[in-house]
C-alpha cells in the first residue's frame, strides 16, 4: 500500500519552507515503511539534515494535521539538537527519536 502522495508533499512543502536555500529531496523507504526526507544546501550540496516519518505517523494524522502535529513534535528544533544525525518521526505517543552516530 502506497504512502499518501499529498501528505507527503506536505511534508516536503514544510521543509522546504523551513529550510530557505535549500532543496529537499524525498524517497519512500520500504525497509523502515516510511518516507525519507533529504535537506540539501543548495550552495554546497551538502546534506544537512535527514529525517524518515513513518508510515503510522502519516496514517494517523489527516492532512490538515501532518504538519501541526510536526510543529507539536519540536521537529525544527530537534533538528538542530541532532545535527547531520538521522532522525526519524514515529508517532505522536513516540515522538522523534535521533539515531546515535549515524
Amino acid at each position: 500500500m502506497a504512502l499518501d502522495q499529498r501528505k507527503v508533499s506536505l511534508v516536503s512543502e514544510f521543509l522546504e519552507e523551513s529550510f530557505v536555500g535549500c532543496s529537499v529531496y524525498d524517497s519512500e523507504d520500504k525497509d523502515r515503511v516510511a518516507h525519507f526526507y533529504q535537506i540539501v544546501n543548495d550552495t554546497t550540496g551538502k546534506i544537512l539534515h535527514r529525517v524518515c516519518v513513518s508510515r503510522a505517523f502519516l496514517d494517523d494524522h489527516a492532512e490538515a494535521e501532518i504538519i501541526p502535529a510536526l510543529q507539536n513534535l519540536g521537529l525544527l528544533m530537534c533538528f538542530r539538537m541532532a545535527g547531520g544525525r538521522r532522525m526519524t518521526v514515529r508517532s505522536q505517543m513516540i515522538g522523534i527519536e535521533i539515531e546515535e552516530g549515524a
